[in-house]
């Protein structure tokens, strides 16, 4: 097919493609639509498909016969038109079709806007400089750490005196208003902690320090503006408590035994000593790969200032889906449903996206800032890598393994090489921007989000967390 292309660029990197098709091909089309649409056109006194074709148009009607003819002739003439001006849309869901002219014995005119991908302008990025972060750990950290740990193995042992900051309570609660109490918002036999921090809503801790054994306390609050429920928030009600038994925590000594309880395996320390050096190192492990993130983000926000481009919307929505998608699968891990996630925090789905625009516009800016430069300098990832990154991503997944066709396949391998390189481009800026090596970075070759690594800080809080009733 040949067809008549005339090219213009927009602002927000749009093109509008003004094409014209000639008169034979819009023809042809009708012809088409004719043959198929006939077949199912009765008219009386002829036998099927032995009336004239005019009578036969008039049964049709010129507007099907028309729309059918558009619609077999739209999709080939927008992709010749693609291939006739080399233009390469982002996305085609964007792409937004305008006929201005289908009629017998004239062209076939039409629009087609869609996003292409921007021209990205660096500055020279040869010259960042940033200084690399040295966090250093004190035994402070090191004793907060240790006292974590003993907290995993606490005891909670019953108690006859007023209640404290830190007890543990049995007690009904019950949440009142106007002398009457609220319809579900009862518990029986509730086991908490007196933790103003933590206890919720805020000033029920405090109102219940000094209460004793047996006694019903009332404590006054005023629920907070993002209550959940939205019906009480910001309103004042009242808690009865009612304390059924007060429980202290104890921790076990700080010695040896300590050590000897967090052993879960040959080699882990047994002293306290060792168990202290222990507990330093995972934190400076910890403090390093942060260093390393903070880093990187300096390296990267350097590249952002020094890159010019006029994005196109589609990306950033296109990236601020896969995000609230993201969000979906981590809340559905933890079973919870998003719809449901909104209304415990008060939010609806528009203003979240909302929310996030600026953060993942600067994300998307990035990543074709890092996509930029390796084109500029002639960053590959080799194959043998890439194909090491999809084994791996398989053997990890088996259900991804099992339901992988040829198609999904190449689309994985094709999303690991670009990870891959700009896992590559990040490490190319910051040996640039630092002489000195940096293992981790090495190390987090397959990060998805370029422009904020994620990595996974040791936390040897976590190497105990049970509690034990006495």
């Amino acid at each position: 097919m040949a067809v008549k292309v005339e090219t213009e660029r927009k602002a927000g990197s749009q093109v509008v493609l003004s094409v014209e098709v000639p008169e034979d091909q819009v023809q042809s089309s009708i012809d088409r639509a004719y043959q198929r649409l006939a077949p199912r056109v009765k008219v009386a006194g002829f036998r099927p498909g032995k009336a004239p074709r005019p009578m036969v148009e008039r049964q049709i009607g010129w507007s099907t016969l028309r729309q059918e003819a558009m619609e077999l002739l739209l999709d080939t003439a927008y992709v010749t038109a693609l291939n006739e001006s080399g233009v390469k849309p982002l996305d085609d869901a964007g792409t937004q079709l305008e006929v201005e002219q289908f009629e017998r014995g004239m062209p076939f005119r039409f629009k087609a806007t869609l996003s292409v991908r921007p021209d990205v302008s660096l500055q020279d990025y040869h010259d960042i400089r940033v200084p690399r972060p040295r966090t250093e750990v004190t035994d402070k950290e090191v004793d907060e750490t240790l006292e974590r740990l003993r907290a995993g193995f606490a005891e909670l042992h019953p108690v006859e005196r007023p209640v404290a900051k830190g007890d543990f309570l049995t007690a009904d609660v019950h949440m009142m208003q106007g002398g009457a109490v609220l319809v579900g918002e009862s518990q029986t036999d509730y086991q908490f902690e007196v933790d103003p921090e933590r206890l919720r809503p805020a000033g029920l801790a405090e109102g219940l320090i000094g209460v004793s054994q047996g006694e019903t306390r009332d404590v006054r609050i005023s629920l907070p503006a993002d209550y959940p429920k939205r019906t009480l928030a910001g309103s004042e009600v009242n808690f009865r408590v009612t304390v059924k038994s007060v429980k202290e925590r104890r921790l076990p000594p700080l010695d040896d035994e300590l050590a000897r309880l967090l052993a879960r395996k040959e080699g882990d320390p047994t002293s306290l000593d060792a168990l202290r050096g222990s507990v330093r190192e995972d934190l400076e492990d910890a403090a390093a790969r942060s260093d390393e993130i903070h880093f990187e983000d300096s390296v990267l926000n350097a590249l952002n200032e020094r890159t010019q481009v006029e994005m196109p919307e589609v990306l950033v929505e296109r990236e601020t889906a896969r995000q609230i998608r993201n969000l979906e699968l981590r809340l559905a891990e933890q079973g919870m449903r998003l719809d449901r996630y909104l209304a415990y925090t008060n939010q609806t789905l528009d203003p979240l996206k909302q929310e996030r625009r600026a953060q993942d516009l600067k994300k998307v800016r990035i990543e074709m800032a890092l996509e930029a430069v390796a084109e500029r300098e002639g960053l590959t990832v080799p194959e043998a890598q890439v194909e090491e990154a999809v084994n791996a991503a398989l053997a990890e997944d088996a259900q991804l393994a099992q339901r992988t066709s040829a198609r999904t396949l190449d689309l994985l391998r094709d999303y690991l090489r670009h990870q891959l390189l700009m896992r590559r481009t990040i490490d190319y800026l910051t040996s640039l921007a630092s002489s000195e090596a940096s293992d981790t970075m090495s190390r987090q070759s397959t990060e998805a989000e370029p422009s904020k690594p994620e990595t996974a800080a040791a936390n040897p809080s976590r190497r105990a967390s049970r509690r034990k009733e006495a």
